[in-house]
Formats: structure tokens, C-alpha cells, sequence
């Protein structure tokens, strides 16, 4: 009985445990009248890299989304 409940609790561990994401962050700019866009991806980000991230894209005029 301990060896179950020893394995679901490592089970449990894993299960709230955050997984790692892919991002994009895609900013646009418009000079005399034409349209320029650039995007990078960001693979593999934890929660907390993914927020600092998203943070410096917004700020920087662009649209942070998810892939």
C-alpha cells in the first residue's frame, strides 16, 4: 500500500508542476504608409520568463499570443 501512494504522490508532483510553453511576440510599424512587421518566437518559456517577456513586448508596441 505505501508503494501506491508513494507513486501517486509523485504522480501528484508532476501534475502540478508547470509546463514549459511557446510564444510569439509579432510587432508592427508603419512609415510613410507602409506596413513592416517582425516576430520572434520564444520556445520552451516557464510561467514567470513567459511574463517578463510578455511584458517587454507589450511595451513595446507588440502582440504577445501563444503558439
Amino acid at each position: 500500500m505505501k508503494k501506491v501512494l508513494f507513486v501517486g504522490m509523485v504522480f501528484g508532483a508532476l501534475a502540478l508542476t508547470s509546463c514549459k510553453k511557446d510564444y510569439k511576440c509579432e510587432v508592427s510599424t508603419t512609415i510613410n504608409g507602409q506596413t513592416s512587421s517582425v516576430s520572434s518566437e520564444h520556445k520552451d518559456l516557464s510561467k514567470s520568463d513567459a511574463k517578463d517577456l510578455e511584458e517587454a513586448c507589450e511595451k513595446g508596441g507588440g502582440t504577445w499570443s501563444e503558439l
